[in-house]
């Protein structure tokens, strides 16, 4: 800011340096931060985010969604995705993947399930996931990926069949091949945020079981 550039913060508390440090503020009022490992700021931080880009660029198909998004949350709470924790159990390590508007859920569910299950976990484009880090699979690292319903389609799709002929356990969500439960597909940006609730869901569960406390990891 002091150098000339236009800052924006995107906060829960407004009371803090980064708050103070901007010259705007969106606070996305989620409440108190009761727990360490954030989950309702990073998807209220990235409802706020789109919303800035949909009244920043006049899009109102994503303004639309936004609207759905509340609606598609409070649906996202009932899916059952404990498949995964079941596959959780004696793995190595876990890797998550998705691409385009995908890639930053992906990343934020591998950042989880280190944080809160104490398991390797890491988060690739899917395209990545394709190439160097494909020698790192084996049976015992299950693979989670989100595939939502524009251009990143086919390229999930692909690499999904492909890991399961090699005998990988693959969580997929969304498309015709998908074996987690999932809602009818949306907007792709929404989507992405309203992926991560039973994946969250389903971490808080498994580190329940597991003998963790997913509030103070």
């Amino acid at each position: 800011r002091e150098s000339g550039a236009r800052t924006i913060a995107i906060v829960n508390e407004v009371h803090s340096p980064v708050a103070d440090a901007a010259e705007f503020l969106i606070p996305i009022e989620a409440g108190p931060e009761q727990s360490v490992a954030a989950t309702k700021t990073v998807i209220g931080s990235m409802a706020a985010g789109a919303a800035l880009i949909a009244e920043l660029t006049g899009d109102a198909a994503l303004g639309s969604a936004l609207d759905r998004l509340p609606g598609r949350l409070e649906r996202a709470l009932t899916l059952d995705w404990s498949a995964i924790g079941r596959d959780l159990t004696g793995a190595n390590a876990v890797f998550i993947a998705s691409r385009g508007l995908g890639l930053g859920s992906a990343r934020e569910i591998a950042l989880k399930l280190a944080e809160i299950l104490r398991l390797p976990a890491l988060g690739f484009s899917a395209a990545e996931l394709m190439h160097g880090p494909r020698a790192a699979l084996s049976s015992r690292t299950p693979v989670i990926m989100m595939r939502l319903m524009d251009e990143t389609a086919v390229t999930i799709d692909r690499l999904a069949s492909e890991l399961r002929e090699s005998g990988i356990a693959v969580h997929l969500c969304g498309g015709p091949r998908a074996t987690l439960p999932w809602l009818d597909d949306d907007d792709p940006a929404m989507d992405a945020i309203t992926m991560l609730i039973p994946a969250y869901r389903m971490i808080e569960q498994t580190a329940r079981a597991w003998g963790f406390d997913p509030d103070r990891p």
